[in-house]
């Protein structure tokens, strides 16, 4: 493919998606960091693509021409970067949460509905093949009503500093196990309310650690399914998890992740089993279908909506744990 492409965010996920965009024939012109030593480190390993390295975002944008962004900040960086680049026409990819807030996301989906630009959403495990699986059944109308979700996050790590800092990552739930709320919805449908409770108890003697080490929470949906989700930062060190369940009226699929999984179809007698096993890059499927979409002129299937959508539910859980479990409505109107 023949798209240019510049990159904000020169650390892990930036490196992964240039490799990513130059494996699939884009051509990334540019990146932008705030940190000399990651601008550094990034354009050494990539010294053979004459990429050219930005301090300033603005100045980044005001000096170079592309078609898409792939903004693979923190957080808590973001700072309206993303409104800027819609404003020109830029398309965007954008890593999970977009935000620390509904109130900036929704600013997001205004400014990319505003000037009709294709987005994508770093929600990977979408793209798994038993999940992909799973969404055309339930396109097909071959699993029946969706009836309850389990969901689990788990691993035992400090990660990066700014992780550890409630203000600056959200909690886990915000930066992590969105990943699993996500693909709640993405399978069960729109989520109506949510009881929610978090704690920090492994951490305590841990110097700026904010962040809650386990939650749990349950939400029931506008089509009568419930789910329950679980996460902490207490189990197995060096091991990630997030693994779910999904049980409708026809099929239960259990999800060891988004390309492993056993279908066992209840619909028949005796009931029969289907194992789903594959080594598929979900990270390269959702570059790719970006890329692809752009050139079609149309949005992907995980654009910004979808991502605020799913702000909207982690932001609630949230807000119900503070308030010790009380239910709370999710609302995701733009």
């Amino acid at each position: 493919m023949s798209i240019k492409a510049a990159v904000l965010g020169a650390g892990g996920m930036g490196k992964g998606h240039t490799r990513r965009l130059i494996d699939a024939g884009a051509k990334v012109v540019c990146v932008c960091d705030r940190s000399r030593e990651a601008r550094t480190r990034y354009l050494d390993e990539f010294g053979d693509e004459d990429i050219r390295g930005y301090e300033d975002f603005d100045e980044m944008l005001d000096k170079e021409e592309f078609e898409a962004l792939f903004i693979c900040i923190p957080p808590f960086a973001q700072n309206g970067q993303f409104e800027k680049a819609a404003g020109r026409g830029i398309h965007i990819f954008i890593e999970k949460p977009i935000a620390l807030t509904t109130a900036v996301g929704r600013n997001m989906v205004c400014a990319a509905q505003e000037n009709r630009i294709t987005t994508r959403v770093g929600f990977h495990m979408r793209q798994g093949i038993a999940v992909k699986k799973l969404k055309k059944m339930i396109a097909d109308g071959q699993t029946g009503k969706p009836v309850l979700f389990h969901g689990h996050y788990s691993c035992n790590s400090l990660h990066t500093p700014w992780w550890i800092n409630v203000d600056l990552c959200g909690g886990q739930i915000f930066e992590q196990a969105i990943h699993v709320y996500d693909m709640c919805r993405n399978l069960m449908g729109d989520p109506k309310n949510v009881s929610g409770i978090m704690n920090n108890l492994c951490h305590n003697g841990v110097n700026g650690y904010t962040v809650e080490d386990v939650s749990a929470s349950v939400a029931g949906f506008t089509n009568g399914a419930v789910a329950s989700i679980t996460a902490n930062n207490c189990e197995i060190p060096g091991l990630w998890v997030g693994s779910f369940k999904a049980v409708y009226e026809k099929v239960t699929v259990d999800f060891k992740d988004q390309n492993h999984a056993v279908f066992t179809y209840t619909d028949v007698e005796p009931v029969e089993n289907e194992a789903i096993d594959s080594d598929a890059d979900p990270y390269v499927d959702e570059v790719e279908e970006f890329l692809q979409c752009i050139q079609d002129g149309r949005d992907t299937s995980c654009n910004i909506v979808e991502g605020y959508k799913s702000l909207c539910y982690v932001e609630s859980v949230v807000r119900s744990a503070r308030m010790d479990g009380v239910k709370v409505p999710v609302v995701s109107i733009i």
